[in-house]
């Protein structure tokens, strides 16, 4: 199982989005992190359909169904403030069905590409987040297997980064 810590990172000064996520893929190669592949993360908002809300001053929930290229049979619906449903790639013809629950809401598909380097015991995943055509920032993913707490998975995080003497601004 393991510790999985996600950060947007900021875009470097003067730098593109794209320049960037060069920039930390050079830093991680220098570490020595070899590529593992490539990643991708996809999610769509849904909303409820107007026609189930019953009272005038009611607000509709919304859904977030996901696609993980690292579990490529499985789609991930999180409801907000509920549950999460793991169910099988079919997912999507079912809410094409419910069209008259829940609603696609316009222009909110998300995507975060990238790359997965390597290092120790850690697989860190560095991508590029896109709404539409436009980049809209970066992401870094670090699952770290051996660990079974966020506390022990911080501590040697932190000590590692210190070593390499690699700037963690934005890493929390």
């Amino acid at each position: 199982m393991g510790v999985t810590c996600v950060s947007q990172m900021p875009v470097a000064e003067g730098k593109s989005v794209q320049q960037t996520v060069e920039l930390l893929t050079r830093k991680l190669e220098v570490l020595g992190a070899e590529k593992q592949g490539t990643f991708c993360v996809d999610c769509e908002t849904y909303h409820t359909a107007a026609s189930t809300l019953g009272s005038q001053g009611q607000t509709g929930k919304l859904m977030y169904v996901m696609h993980n290229s690292e579990y490529p049979l499985s789609c991930f619906a999180l409801f907000e403030n509920g549950p999460c449903l793991i169910a099988d790639t079919n997912f999507d013809v079912l809410m094409v069905k419910l069209k008259g629950f829940f609603q696609s809401a316009k222009a909110s598909k998300i995507e975060t590409r990238g790359t997965r380097y390597q290092y120790c015991d850690f697989l860190v995943k560095v991508g590029t987040v896109t709404m539409g055509p436009s980049a809209r920032g970066i992401s870094v993913e670090g699952p770290y297997g051996p660990a079974d707490t966020m506390v022990q998975y911080m501590e040697l995080f932190n000590k590692i980064c210190k070593q390499q003497q690699v700037p963690v601004a934005g890493i929390r």
